[in-house]
């Protein structure tokens, strides 16, 4: 009897303690880039955008405490053309209508700050941001135009192209003095969506590339103090 009691307490000592997880606060940050174009495979003119999301909430006694969350469009927008010096494409000034009735200048960021609620999931956090469907996205409007006879067949084909991939333009197409134009204005959703679960590893850092390499998004947590 003994010895039995005596292997019991060597397989209780011997099972490793569960990691609690660690309190304080944190801030998950997604970091966007996309790629919004015009165009086909082969033949695109479009804009370059750089965005980010910061997340931060606190953990006190392995429960989720509060949270907040920021978003912005980085300053750093520029154009491309596929192939080069093919299109000339510009970001234009104009005005975006929600589906509420309201209008804004574009560019335009849905939401640029929100609530963030959240649960602790053994050793991982679900965070669940306030945000009303759709979500949180961007609206641009910008202009490409080509006086390579290809144009025709840019400005036909690359509608169709946007409904295949299920993209949220509305465009308007021109041809004259030689020149073929297109005035787009996109919506593009951002990060993090619905929801999203993540470990709680201070120093995590991951990559993802979406939509055939037309979006890449880079997340990193980090403990960012004590509770």
């Amino acid at each position: 009897m003994q010895s039995f009691f005596g292997l019991l307490i060597l397989l209780i000592v011997s099972i490793p303690p569960v990691q609690a997880v660690e309190n304080g606060r944190w801030k998950l940050t997604i970091t966007g880039f996309d790629k919004i174009e015009f165009g086909t495979e082969k033949l695109a003119g479009g804009l370059n955008i750089h965005w980010q999301t910061e997340l931060e909430f606190k953990i006190d006694d392995n429960r989720f405490i509060q949270g907040t969350g920021v978003a912005r469009l980085l300053d750093d927008i520029t154009t491309f053309s596929r192939p080069a010096e093919m299109f000339n494409c510009e970001l234009v000034n104009g005005t975006f209508a929600s589906r509420t009735g309201m209008s804004f200048s574009m560019p335009h960021l849905r939401y640029k700050a929100f609530p963030l609620a959240g649960k602790v999931m053994h050793d991982s956090v679900q965070l669940k941001p306030f945000l009303e469907y759709p979500g949180n996205y961007y609206a641009v409007l910008y202009q490409c135009e080509t006086t390579n006879e290809l144009g025709s067949f840019w400005v036909e084909r690359s509608p169709r192209v946007a409904r295949e991939l299920s993209k949220r333009q509305n465009v308007m197409t021109k041809f004259e003095q030689g020149a073929y134009q297109a005035n787009i204005k996109e919506v593009i959703s951002i990060s993090p969506g619905p929801q999203i679960e993540i470990p709680l590893i201070d120093g995590l850092s991951f990559s993802l590339s979406e939509q055939y390499g037309l979006r890449k998004l880079e997340y990193s947590l980090i403990r960012t103090g004590e509770k």
